[in-house]
């Protein structure tokens, strides 16, 4: 995808399917040809699509291209997809339900929601003639138009998603490199330089210091992620014992998984950090099941480990968003210490999803706080979500994102606050979940306890440029140029230059793959988000524990009221 420099001058990059003067704006989505394999994905182009209902045409997005998401009850309906199938003889495809065969995904199904959405895969008939694999949406609107919207309601694309954050470039590795635009050899960066559909940022490149050189003399690291040196000590952490509702409150993260970090632990009687070994299974399944299928190009997610060099390993190059999910950690940590982080890994390191893996890890949240709250079981209590990711769907009707919309909804009905990033196009686009939290237009419904975040520049006194904005948008933090934890690598790339000084010590530039110091400096709605998610959780603690669902919303309410306020005195509340 094209650069665009501080100045406005425009590269040319000849891997973009997109013509780089379009894929500046969000109303079209660019991705690389790597990325459509790695993630088995397409792009919806708005000239060509068929129309939807009302002959509306969609606007662009991406989704996977051999799936479509479905209700539970409808995939294990052999009557209904016999029915659709017989819909779809003259496209020459058909439905396909691999559900995984595995016990904890029997275990788990008989106790999830009927209305949970599952990937059902599109396979060409036997019998078919045709010269392409069939589009998902031409399937999907074929599908509403023959069969109604009764039948058809809740099925949707597996739109991919990505992670909230942007690029601070400005070194030698920025958008001189060779090979894709900033990190050598390409592969490790969606939908350009590392900023979601289309550079994003119109900016600058989204680099808040002058083209990354502060003062003209220390440039920083690389496209993405910059290590640097924190000398604050650790955050004091309370035992649960002193905090007003005698436990800890349960933060859970949608994200890269957790790394290696001495704030961060995972092992300790008390930990900072749990990880779930039954979700990630739960998920590898799932994942797998649709690989052996399909064919895939990633490993699955089994692991709840933020990993380093997933797409390069052959090279040790750290990918683009590896160590987002310690990132986002570390600022709810810095922002109420006396948390706890439920780690649920779901990104891959090159920033990228699909709503069907969010969704499986909602609604796991959302079986996991019932059973507690059915089996008095407080420690296995989740009481705020941090989402620091979204996709910009095709249509904002009562269909698009209804899956999405209905998870959060149980998932807050039960007293948890999910919280949202706003997403970094510049854009006023709906950003999904982020922008169910208010509907100005009409779709879906809002949703008081789901909380979208833009991100402010440092000082907490302007919008960041590539934030996106709306009417949905009402809470506000500093999300640019902010300093967290990030797993203690060392990567394969070395400094661009590195010589022998007079002293015992070697001289040398930045190394962008350094990141041994354990902090870092990122962009993104990411990583506002989590900031007031922390500022919930810690009002969280000043409140008296509920036993019932119906006491869970008002002290969920309470906290979240509380946190506006906070909000309201330091501006970032609209």
């Amino acid at each position: 995808m094209a650069d665009v420099s501080a100045n406005g001058e425009q590269g040319h990059d000849t891997t973009n399917p997109v013509p780089t003067d379009l894929a500046r704006f969000p109303q079209v989505i660019g991705l690389t040809a790597d990325i459509l394999v790695r993630h088995r994905a397409r792009v919806l182009n708005p000239s060509t699509a068929v129309p939807g209902e009302r002959g509306r045409r969609p606007d662009s997005t991406a989704y996977r291209s051999n799936t479509l998401l479905m209700p539970l009850s409808v995939a294990r309906d052999a009557k209904v997809i016999a029915r659709f199938n017989k819909a779809l003889t003259k496209l020459g495809v058909e439905l396909s339900v691999q559900l995984p065969r595995t016990e904890r995904w029997r275990k788990a199904l008989d106790s999830f929601d009927t209305g949970f959405a599952v990937p059902v895969l599109l396979h060409v008939r036997d019998d078919a003639v045709i010269e392409a694999a069939p589009d998902p949406w031409t399937v999907l609107t074929t599908l509403r138009r023959v069969c109604g919207p009764e039948l058809t309601k809740g099925i949707g694309l597996e739109h991919i998603a990505l992670a909230a954050s942007v690029g601070v470039h400005g070194a030698s590795y920025g958008s001189g490199a060779p090979f894709g635009n900033g990190v050598p050899f390409g592969n490790g960066v969606p939908f350009g330089n590392g900023v979601p559909f289309g550079n994003g940022v119109p900016f600058g490149n989204g680099v808040p210091f002058g083209n990354g050189v502060g003062g003209g003399a220390i440039a920083l690291g690389n496209g993405a992620r910059n290590a640097v040196r924190l000398f604050l000590p650790k955050p004091t952490r309370r035992p649960p014992a002193d905090l007003v509702p005698g436990r800890r409150p349960v933060v859970a993260v949608l994200d890269t998984g957790i790394g290696q970090h001495p704030w961060l632990t995972t092992d300790a009687p008390d930990p900072v950090v749990e990880v779930s070994e039954e979700f990630q299974g739960l998920l590898a399944d799932l994942e797998t099941t649709l690989t052996d299928q399909s064919g895939g190009a990633l490993p699955s997610l089994a692991s709840p480990n933020d990993e380093r060099d997933v797409l390069q390993p052959l090279l040790g190059i750290t990918d683009s968003h590896s160590g987002h999910g310690t990132f986002v950690t570390g600022l709810i940590f810095q922002n109420c210490p006396d948390t706890r982080v439920l780690s649920l890994r779901v990104l891959h390191t090159d920033g990228i999803t699909t709503d069907g893996s969010v969704l499986l890890a909602l609604e796991w949240l959302r079986e996991r706080v019932s059973s507690a709250l059915e089996n008095n079981r407080p420690q296995d209590l989740v009481d705020v979500v941090s989402v620091s990711l979204g996709f910009y769907p095709e249509q904002t009707d009562q269909n698009t994102g209804l899956q999405l919309a209905e998870a959060v909804r149980k998932l807050t009905d039960l007293g948890v606050v999910v919280v949202a990033a706003a997403g970094n196009d510049a854009t006023t686009r709906p950003f999904i979940p982020a922008a169910m939290a208010l509907n100005a237009d009409g779709s879906n419904t809002g949703n008081p306890l789901l909380i979208a975040v833009g991100a402010l520049n440092p000082s907490g006194k302007s919008v960041a440029a590539f934030s996106n904005e709306g009417a949905w948008v009402t809470r506000w933090a500093p999300g640019n140029a902010v300093v967290s934890t990030v797993p203690l690598w060392q990567g394969a790339e070395g400094p661009d230059l590195s010589t022998t000084g007079p002293g015992p010590l070697p001289r040398a530039t930045l190394d962008p793959d350094d990141l041994t110091s354990g902090f870092a400096v990122w962009a993104g709605t990411s990583f506002a988000a989590p900031v007031v998610a922390g500022m919930i959780a810690k009002r969280l603690t000043e409140l008296t524990d509920a036993v019932t669902t119906e006491d869970r919303v008002q002290r969920a309410t309470k906290a979240r009221d509380l946190a506006d306020a906070d909000l309201a005195e330091l501006g970032w509340r609209s």
